[in-house]
């Protein structure tokens, strides 16, 4: 059972390396937000990712999602536990790497996948993460889905049975994308 995630965390402490750390704060109106590792850990990250599971199956949608990460220094780590948490909830994750969120949009429709989990900050300085996320495409979250995720989130709220998980690493997408302007 993975733990409830705290808000009261430090970084470089011992607690704040075994257990999950998700400030409230970070789950704006149609993303979620935070200063890493100031207000998430990695852990967190995990927490988020079993709760994106947990929602899209108790909406009756199929646990499928398209994840990519952007350009800044710790995105890959970010995305790493993100998709290990999408993994413990049973999730087939579909890895484009690199990229902007439009592709990670366009990934969804070309692959055939409902969800999607675009780790990104946009526009905000580097210190900054977050995640873009939607379970009905063309859609991205609403506010109801942002706070429908923060409560299983936060009060660990998690599914408890569930198939495995399944990665799919995906490393043509830019190339895919191209093929449509041709």
């Amino acid at each position: 059972m993975f733990p409830k995630p705290r808000q009261d965390l430090v970084p470089n402490t011992a607690e704040f390396e075994r257990l999950p750390f998700v400030r409230a704060t970070g789950f704006r109106e149609y993303d979620a937000r935070w200063r890493y590792p100031e207000e998430i850990n990695l852990l967190g990250l995990e927490a988020v990712g079993l709760g994106l599971a947990t929602l899209m199956r108790e909406r009756g949608v199929p646990v499928r999602v398209v994840v990519g990460h952007d350009y800044r220094s710790y995105s890959a780590a970010v995305k790493a536990a993100l998709m290990t948490g999408l993994l413990a909830g049973g999730a087939e994750v579909h890895d484009i790497g690199l990229s902007l969120s439009p592709m990670a949009y366009f990934a969804q429709f070309d692959l055939g996948v409902e969800g999607v989990a675009m780790v990104t900050a946009s526009h905000n300085d580097n210190g900054w993460t977050g995640i873009k996320m939607g379970m009905q495409r063309p859609l991205t979250f609403s506010p109801e889905d942002m706070t429908a995720l923060k409560e299983i989130v936060l009060n660990a709220g998690f599914s408890p049975e569930h198939a495995a998980g399944r990665y799919i690493f995906v490393p043509d997408m830019p190339e895919r994308r191209s093929l449509i302007h041709i």
